[in-house]
């Protein structure tokens, strides 16, 4: 049952980071970056770590929801992706707003 839960909050999180990423899009506003992410995804009450954000991120670019441009930033040592946009494939199930085996919407 904790398993269950843990997924759907994963998928939730996925979903809620999609709809923001669309928002942005229909807005013509400028490509996020992982830390507009973090400070959404903290502001609708989900507690993350900017690690979490990045792995999860990164997931979804794997599922091919999303692209961005990775760089390293030596002076804080921490990873960055910036740039991110939804793929066509992203786009369709945002549009769509249907949960799918990988991200859930509300």
């Amino acid at each position: 049952m904790i398993a269950d839960a843990a997924v759907r909050q994963m998928m939730r999180r996925r979903g809620t980071m999609l709809k923001f990423i669309r928002q942005g899009h229909e807005k013509q506003l400028s490509r996020m970056d992982d830390f507009d992410i973090y400070g959404m995804m903290q502001d609708v009450g989900m507690q993350m770590g900017r690690k979490e954000i990045i792995t999860m991120l990164q997931d979804l670019c794997v599922i091919g929801y999303i692209k961005y441009v990775q760089s390293f930033d030596e002076e804080h040592e921490r990873t960055k992706l910036s740039e991110i946009e939804l793929t066509p494939q992203g786009l369709a199930v945002t549009v769509r707003r249907k949960s799918n085996d990988e991200v859930l919407f509300d």
